[in-house]
């Protein structure tokens, strides 16, 4: 099991937004044309040829896969596309006095913030209301410490 499943319950390659993981499961018929789609060239096939996210880049939310896709997998309706994440693990060189912050830097909604700590040292921080889940802080991070995931809604 991958850290970023221990840590998030979930591997973040699984989280794909205007669906969740048992819509896929159920719809997803394996025809890639969400994955031909996409702009950026985050998505790949997974297993049963399955779109998985590969945050090389950020997510921009272009909707081109949900468009793409001729099965009932994707629902464009939701807003926002889905509920996931940032979390920062302990890898993080902040915490261990190594200044770095380059997740900071490439957070265009700053939902990432740096609180500084005593001895020169700062604890970074994902401000959940604002991080839109756009993977853009993963490939930034030198010490592979950012996975995204979903968080758990509650049932209303």
């Amino acid at each position: 099991m991958s850290r970023r499943a221990l840590l998030g319950g979930q591997d973040d390659r699984e989280v794909m937004p205007w669906t969740d993981a048992a819509t896929i499961q159920d719809n997803c018929t394996g025809c890639g044309a969400c994955i031909d789609a996409c702009p950026e060239g985050i998505l790949s096939a997974g297993r049963g040829g399955h779109p998985v996210i590969d945050f090389s880049t950020a997510c921009t939310f272009c909707r081109a896969c949900a468009e793409a896709c001729p099965e009932p997998v994707f629902d464009l309706e939701r807003d926002p596309p889905w509920q996931a994440v940032a979390v920062i693990d302990s890898a993080c060189f902040e915490p261990q006095g190594i200044a770095c912050r380059a997740c900071e830097d490439e957070c265009d909604v700053d939902a990432l913030r740096a609180r500084p700590m005593l001895g020169g040292r700062a604890e970074m921080r994902v401000d959940t209301d604002a991080c839109t889940g756009c993977g853009g802080c993963v490939s930034s991070c030198p010490a592979g410490a950012i996975s995204i995931v979903e968080l758990e809604v509650a049932d209303a």
